[in-house]
C-alpha cells in the first residue's frame, strides 16, 4: 500500500509539472504567438486550445490523486482496483476494442475524404491510419517476444 501511495505521489509531480509547461505554452502563444512567432490568431487559439486541455486534465489529475491520498478509503479502494487481475483484464480487452473503433473511424472517413476531396485531408488521415496501425504491431510484437 506505501509503494502504491509512492506512486501516486510521483504521479502528482508529473501532473505538476504537465500543469506548468502547460500554463508556459498557453502563455507563450496567447501572449507572444504574433510577436515571436508571426502566427495568426487562429493558429494561436489552436495551440493556445491544446495547451488549456493539457492544463485542465493535469489540473484534474492533481485533485483526483490529492483527494485520494487524502482520504484512506478511497486509497484502498484504488489500489484493490488497480491491482485486481480482472479489472486489468477488462481494462485490457476494452482499450484493445476501443483502439479497433478508432482506427475503423479513421479508415472510413481516409475512404471517404480520398474520394470525394482533392485537398490533403485525406493524405494527413492515411498518415493517421497507418501510424497508428504501425504503432499497434509493434506494440503487439513487443509483448508477444516479451511473453
Amino acid at each position: 500500500m506505501e509503494e502504491y501511495r509512492k506512486k501516486l505521489k510521483k504521479r502528482s509531480v508529473l501532473y505538476l509539472l504537465v500543469l506548468i509547461v502547460s500554463f508556459a505554452g498557453i502563455g507563450t502563444f496567447f501572449v507572444f504567438g504574433r510577436v515571436l512567432f508571426g502566427m495568426d490568431v487562429e493558429l494561436r487559439r489552436s495551440f493556445g486550445g491544446i495547451f488549456g486541455i493539457l492544463f485542465l486534465a493535469s489540473f484534474a489529475g492533481i485533485l483526483s490523486s490529492t483527494m485520494t491520498l487524502g482520504d484512506e478509503n478511497k486509497l484502498k479502494k484504488e489500489y484493490i482496483r488497480s491491482t485486481d487481475e480482472r479489472n486489468l483484464v477488462i481494462e485490457a480487452r476494452s482499450s484493445n476494442v476501443t483502439l479497433n473503433i478508432v482506427m475503423a473511424g479513421l479508415y472510413i472517413g481516409f475512404v471517404i475524404i480520398t474520394l470525394f476531396s482533392d485537398n490533403g485531408a485525406g493524405k494527413v488521415l492515411g498518415i493517421c491510419c497507418y501510424s497508428t496501425l504501425l504503432i499497434k504491431s509493434i506494440v503487439k510484437s513487443y509483448y508477444n517476444k516479451k511473453m
